[in-house]
């Protein structure tokens, strides 16, 4: 294990701590698993502190082209789940869902940043995507 999966474990007991529903320090660490996976492998990335705004940058894009279910953070999950057998595996990942992305990690990074456990924050500049949302009329 590297550092950081620590820093989202210290991260979640937090979470835990300020009794945050269960969905939402789920979805916290389901998105931070994924993305120090993505961290560890593609910029050798061993803790929160070596995180720059670029590796974010590039992780949004890398979110944008990979389909969804291509990727875990533990591989044996697909010994289970089986996503090659769902219907939308390798289909675009929503707008909706990539800001949902960005939204946990910048969560993780103030968190890390207030509790001076990083130099510095490299989400301050970080924006979501901007999103076209469908207009749903009632007749």
């Amino acid at each position: 294990m590297e550092q950081i999966d620590y820093d989202i474990d210290d991260f979640i007991c937090y979470c835990q701590a300020k009794n945050l529903a269960q969905k939402t320090y789920g979805s916290y660490e389901q998105t931070l698993r994924l993305l120090a996976h993505y961290l560890k492998n593609t910029h050798k990335v061993k803790g929160a502190g070596d995180v720059r705004e670029i590796h974010l940058r590039e992780y949004i894009k890398y979110l944008k082209e990979r389909g969804k279910y291509t990727v875990t953070s533990n591989e044996n999950s697909k010994l289970v789940n089986f996503p090659e057998n769902r219907e939308d595996y390798k289909k675009e990942i929503g707008i909706t869902t990539i800001n949902n992305y960005i939204r946990n990690f910048k969560v993780f990074f103030n968190y890390l940043y207030g509790e001076r456990l990083i130099k510095s924050n490299p989400v301050i500049r970080i924006k979501e995507i901007k999103n076209v949302r469908k207009v749903v009329r009632i007749y």
